[in-house]
């Protein structure tokens, strides 16, 4: 009995420590995996965020201003040009931002074109060939726009009678409904041409012919010496200033069209837009074939060439106005005395100018090949 208690107390104690034992290997598995995964595992990085600064300075960054002149430097701007395309740098403190932005109904047209301070001040200040101005401007049916407007207006001789009434009215109209601060300067030719502020009188001894009545051979001897037209800007005082221009200049002898065109090439910024006005006509070696050359040089030069707006006032067409017009990108108008007064209303007939009539002594009669058109936009 002895013997059989022992060897079950024996088996008690086997089947005890091997259970003890499993259990401890389990633990030691168990435990011993935790160690080996933790050894083999990367260490967690340690996150700690920088201190907070007492103050932040806000970058300090310079702003410049870089606009074209649509015109050359007699001249935008350029250009010009209108414009030598010469950019320069200004300042932010030297630019009034309280310029009036003349506004209209549409939309400029014409070398305004540019990417400069444009649509009424509209994409920012950046590079590009002036200013391209929200106003659309009319002109015997004829429309442009633009900051720098000028008006090459025939006062010749063959306009007297209603052109002439009508033509004064026209400019007249014009000056009174222009956009207030545009800048316009008005030209006016016959066989020579003047800027309207100095009358046909000043300047006249730079002017030869080829007989007085050979209307087309009217030339300067210096084309440098040409009269400075210089550009108004559209305010009361001298809307009023520019209207007495218009009526008491009287009408000249002879037809040329590229000394007055040059001069209006040739003003300071280049025009945006120039309206050309003529009810005449010239020979091709004083019109369209000494214009290209102009075109040519202000383009080799980088200048930027103005959209050309021709009127032929009583005509029903004319090669060389369609030619120019071409040339520079600009549009071609013909209008008939009659069809005017229709849309504008009777024109009053208005009286003789005889206190500004040219002295023609003072230009000499030489030779047709001495003096011949020399011009220069360097």
């Amino acid at each position: 009995m002895k013997h059989l208690i022992k060897h079950l107390t024996r088996r008690r104690l086997l089947f005890v420590i091997t259970i003890s034992l499993c259990v401890h290997f389990f633990i030691g598995l168990f435990y011993g995996g935790v160690v080996i995964f933790e050894k083999l595992s990367p260490p967690e990085p340690e996150l700690s965020a920088p201190p907070i600064p007492q103050g932040i300075e806000p970058r300090k960054k310079e702003y410049k201003i870089k606009m074209e002149k649509s015109q050359k430097q007699s001249s935008a701007p350029l250009p010009v040009p209108i414009v030598a395309n010469i950019p320069s740098n200004l300042s932010l403190e030297n630019i009034d931002m309280n310029v009036a932005t003349p506004r209209s109904d549409q939309k400029v047209r014409g070398a305004g074109t540019g990417d400069g301070v444009g649509k009424g001040f509209g994409d920012g200040f950046g590079s590009g060939s002036g200013f391209d101005l929200d106003v659309d401007i009319e002109f015997f049916g004829a429309k442009g726009g633009g900051q720098h407007i000028a008006f090459v207006v025939d006062y010749s001789l063959s306009m007297v009678g209603k052109k002439d009434d009508i033509m004064r009215a026209e400019m007249k109209r014009v000056i009174s409904t222009l956009p207030d601060n545009v800048m316009f300067g008005m030209i006016f030719f016959a066989g020579p041409a003047w800027p309207a502020e100095d009358g046909p009188n000043k300047k006249l001894n730079n002017w030869v012919s080829s007989g007085k009545t050979n209307y087309g051979s009217y030339r300067p001897k210096d084309w440098d010496k040409l009269p400075t037209a210089e550009y108004m800007k559209a305010t009361g005082a001298t809307r009023s200033r520019a209207r007495r221009y218009v009526e008491k200049t009287p009408l000249v002898l002879g037809t040329v069209f590229d000394v007055p065109i040059y001069m209006a090439l040739r003003m300071d910024p280049t025009p945006d837009t120039v309206f050309f006005m003529t009810d005449g006509s010239c020979g091709d070696e004083r019109g369209i074939k000494q214009i290209e050359k102009m075109v040519r040089q202000m383009k080799s030069v980088g200048l930027k060439v103005p959209q050309i707006n021709v009127v032929g006032f009583g005509v029903n067409s004319n090669y060389q106005l369609n030619q120019i017009a071409k040339l520079t990108g600009g549009e071609a108008n013909y209008l008939q005395p009659n069809a005017y007064e229709e849309q504008y209303g009777k024109v009053d007939k208005s009286e003789p100018r005889n206190d500004m009539k040219p002295d023609f002594n003072k230009i000499d009669d030489v030779a047709a090949d001495k003096y011949p058109p020399q011009f220069s936009f360097e």
